[in-house]
């Protein structure tokens, strides 16, 4: 199955110093938006080899682990495409009887599971650090005949068995919001950045910074993602709406950080409608 939808398309202005860190060594250019998610949003000379290092393997696990079926029932790039999987391992039931089995891509019902967090912490006043998180996972279906499918491998219903790692993915989200804000505004536009120290390594804040978003309405399907800019007096966060086209409700939120008074927007790139949590 090929991707029907298509990308934003953008080059930004060649950074001088790392989106993430201080550095200005080793800059290399950045997809705000991974390129195995068909990102097209070119950020030039904007992480040093540190960050780069780091956010490659937080990317390289969510993007194979979490969103590698997805990715393949899409044929969205990849840079080493002779290591996709032939298969994948599904879990399948029929009343009673759950079983598991691997099933080709060109078999496979295409019924998939994206996470959905609740709101960032500080949005929705919780502890900096609480014990616990909640996350819900929401289905999709993205091949038209998914009954017929099933009904060839013997089952009613079936779904992905993926690894979901809520803090990898949410470093890679916090990675694109920082990036985006960056490329968009300019880090001099900022007077403080909250979640750049989760760029580099995990902490325990994480849920403070980044969480779901529930748009208030469904987002027509005009491009498989799509970013907006939502703030909060002098606080800005980044909308992160991966795959809209299958989930046009749900989105993420990374709240980047602090604008300097009298930073103006791009109106276009703004967030117009409240979320109907009213955050």
């Amino acid at each position: 199955m090929e991707n029907q939808f298509p990308f934003e398309t953008k080059r930004y202005r060649a950074a001088t110093v790392c989106s993430y860190c201080p550095s200005a060594e080793g800059l290399t250019e950045e997809h705000i938006i991974p390129l195995a998610l068909g990102g097209k949003q070119l950020f030039p000379s904007s992480s040093c080899t540190k960050c780069r290092v780091a956010t490659c393997k937080v990317e390289d696990f969510v993007l194979r682990e979490y969103l590698g079926p997805l990715r393949s029932y899409l044929n969205l790039p990849s840079r080493r495409p002779k290591q996709r999987p032939i298969g994948y391992k599904l879990r399948l039931s029929n009343g009673t009887r759950v079983w598991d089995q691997k099933v080709s891509l060109d078999k496979h019902p295409g019924v998939i599971k994206f996470m959905v967090l609740e709101p960032p912490g500080i949005i929705a006043g919780r502890e900096k650090e609480p014990p616990t998180f909640s996350l819900t996972l929401e289905t999709a279906v993205i091949f038209a005949d998914s009954d017929n499918r099933l009904r060839a491998l013997g089952a009613t219903s079936g779904e992905d068995k993926v690894n979901i790692n809520a803090l990898s993915i949410a470093r890679m989200l916090i990675k694109i919001g920082i990036a985006f804000a960056i490329a968009e505004l300019g880090k001099d536009s900022f007077e403080e950045f909250f979640p750049l120290h989760l760029v580099q390594a995990e902490a325990k804040d994480w849920g403070h910074w980044v969480g779901g978003y529930h748009r208030g309405r469904n987002i027509a399907p005009d491009t498989l993602h799509q970013l907006r800019f939502k703030r909060r007096s002098e606080v800005l966060s980044v909308i992160v709406h991966l795959f809209v086209p299958y989930f046009p409700g749900h989105a993420h939120e990374v709240v980047v950080g602090r604008l300097k008074p009298g930073v103006a927007l791009p109106a276009d790139l703004m967030e117009t409608l409240e979320a109907v949590d009213g955050a």
